[in-house]
């Protein structure tokens, strides 16, 4: 329990600081990416408002100043015009290419410009990206594309981009480990408490055998010499249930602590399931209720014949504890994909509606007067909880109505 606790806590805290990080990261980078984008189109738009070409003197002249500069705002270097690569073409009013204009790139010919300019204006986009070349199409007056080269500036994004992966891979590795390392440290005092904690239930569940033993064979021979009474009775009962109890619970620590798990083999699971049923029956009729079973048939799968025997036993014994006189307890067994479902229904007391895996909670009682009635210990579906976890499944309660509930078990074949 522990190692998965340890596990889960690492699993929370690597996912956390990896969310942060993506979302700083991811952001830097979609703001660095958009500055790029806004800077090309700035310059396609001074280009588009001079017919293609750069306003020279006015980059010459000093900028004025202003109080106030916004984040869209570019300053204009008079060295712009001659460190900026970009063409442009001229359309005519269906998009035919008519003329091209290559003389201050030398990475593109006329005839790649052309092409540029067809698939451009096919795209139907007034401007974005194509390749590495930002574009602009104006319709307004003469139809013209201008295409200005980003290559420098993707290639410094691209190695950017490169740059904040690696570093946030080996980062988070770095954490991984530093996690790794002190969780072990945080988690060693809980580790050592809880191992103290199973290792008193089961030296306790091993030291009350004996005087439970003495006790129900000191009690026969009283009744063998004195006859029976309700105080023998009494007493009988209550050696049984705690009996029953400190077998639950040292069932329950064994199983937590893992021991058994080669157990497990391939087995008719509907055969298990049905010759573990089928003894209820007469005791349903016993009580005045009924027991319907429906098994589906070979089912094949993995699992441990004695704890899922006892598994349906708890469940079963549960459902008749605590249904109502007369009543009818349902208990479906059957394929759902890859896994098992077994799932057992009854009509109970007002219980509330929705879920109800609190019931699983050890020592949990809904009513402890009519626990103290039925002999009930709390811990029994503790230790059906713990079994379907053994089997990698889960176990849940629930009530649709707030008077029928339906315990459902999961588990893979």
């Amino acid at each position: 329990m522990i190692k998965s606790l340890r596990k889960k806590f690492i699993l929370v805290s690597m996912c956390s600081m990896l969310v942060v990080l993506l979302g700083i990261v991811g952001g830097i980078l979609a703001a660095g990416y958009r500055r790029i984008a806004e800077r090309a189109d700035h310059v396609l738009q001074m280009l588009a408002e001079n017919n293609g070409e750069f306003p020279f003197e006015d980059m010459e002249r000093k900028p004025p100043e202003k109080p106030e500069r916004t984040q869209k705002d570019f300053h204009l270097s008079p060295e712009l015009p001659y460190e900026t690569r970009y063409f442009s073409v001229i359309y005519d009013e269906e998009g035919t290419v008519l003329e091209t204009k290559t003389g201050n790139i030398a990475a593109v010919q006329e005839a790649d410009a052309e092409n540029y300019g067809d698939a451009v204006w096919k795209k139907g986009k007034t401007k974005g990206f194509y390749g590495s070349y930002r574009y602009l199409i104006q319709k307004e007056t003469e139809p013209m594309g201008i295409f200005v080269d980003c290559s420098r500036e993707l290639d410094n994004f691209y190695v950017l981009l490169q740059a904040s992966f690696l570093l946030s891979f080996l980062g988070s590795s770095m954490v991984l480990i530093l996690v790794l390392f002190f969780s072990k440290r945080v988690f060693r005092p809980v580790a050592v408490s809880y191992e103290k904690q199973k290792q008193f239930i089961t030296d306790a569940g091993h030291e009350l055998k004996t005087p439970l033993t003495i006790i129900d064979a000191n009690t026969e021979v009283l009744e063998m010499m004195e006859g029976e009474n309700e105080w023998t009775v009494s007493i009988r009962k209550q050696v049984k249930r705690l009996t029953r109890l400190t077998q639950q619970m040292v069932a329950l620590t064994r199983m937590e602590e893992g021991i058994g798990e080669e157990e497990m083999c391939i087995l008719c699971l509907s055969q298990v399931i049905q010759e573990a049923a089928e003894p209820f029956c007469q005791v349903a009729e016993n009580e005045g209720k009924s027991l319907s079973i429906f098994v589906e048939p070979r089912i094949q799968g993995k699992g441990n014949e004695m704890q899922l025997y006892q598994l349906v036993s708890l469940l079963l014994d549960n459902a008749l504890k605590y249904s109502l006189p007369e009543s009818s307890i349902n208990l479906t067994f059957r394929k759902k994909g890859k896994r098992a479902e077994l799932m057992i229904s009854n009509e109970t007391d007002m219980v509330p509606k929705g879920n109800l895996d609190i019931l699983f909670e050890r020592f949990y009682r809904t009513d402890a007067s009519r626990n103290s009635e039925t002999g009930g210990s709390g811990i029994g579906l503790s230790v059906a909880r713990a079994i379907v976890q053994r089997h990698r499944g889960r176990i849940q309660a629930s009530s649709s109505d707030g008077r029928h509930i339906a315990v459902t078990a999961i588990w893979e074949r």
